[in-house]
């Protein structure tokens, strides 16, 4: 018997007669506050679930699908996450810091104000995604980041090499030891433009004294 309990009361939030949770389906199931973390969850599917506040840091989530799934303010940090789908996700505050998502599909997913420091995200898609959030020192080697929001996020000592970053707004983006130009087409909008101010016309001599 598999219990899944609240991280916080304890409280038995899912219970199935199985061995273990991997390649199990948990399709729409609410498990809001789940203490989900250090598990072997290899394929599990979690699309369409309530899955705001749980704790997954340190589980094995390689290729599980999380499509459609409300993922708020939850703790991926140091999870392995490779070949995980996160299509069209909610992730807003959610922690991935020092998670392996290489090859992780992102797209369309919100992930504004996450925590993806030093997060390998190596071939990742995150083309059309969200990403107002923290990607300082991650390895963005390869990713797809077409047409992605990252007005405002710090990509400080972001590795990104190859990464394509066509028609992506990167306005505002800190890119503090950053190698931009290892990357495709990240040049042109990492900052907004500020126009220079034109200096105040001369008055004409003979308005000197007027």
């Amino acid at each position: 018997m598999i219990q899944i309990k609240h991280r916080e009361s304890g409280d038995i939030l899912f219970e199935m007669d199985a061995d273990c949770l991997q390649g199990q389906k948990l399709i729409g199931k609410n498990l809001k506050g789940a203490d989900l973390s250090n598990r072997v969850l290899r394929n599990c599917v979690f699309d369409s679930d309530n899955l705001n506040g749980c704790n997954f840091s340190g589980s094995d989530l390689e290729g599980a699908s999380f499509m459609g799934a409300s993922a708020q303010d939850c703790d991926f940090s140091g999870a392995n996450l490779q070949k995980a789908n996160f299509t069209d996700s909610i992730l807003f505050r959610s922690n991935f810091a020092g998670s392996n998502m290489t090859n992780a599909v992102l797209r369309y997913g919100k992930l504004e104000n996450c925590n993806l420091s030093s997060a390998r995200l190596v071939e990742a898609d995150l083309s059309m995604c969200d990403l107002r959030c923290n990607l300082a020192s991650a390895n963005l080697t390869r990713a797809d980041l077409r047409g992605a929001t990252l007005t405002g996020a710090n990509l400080s000592n972001a590795k990104i090499d190859d990464a394509d970053f066509t028609d992506a707004d990167m306005h505002d983006a800190d890119m503090t030891g950053t190698l931009i130009e290892r990357a495709k087409n990240a040049c042109a909008k990492h900052k907004k433009f500020t126009p220079i101010p034109r200096p105040k016309a001369k008055r004409p001599w003979w308005k000197v004294w007027a």
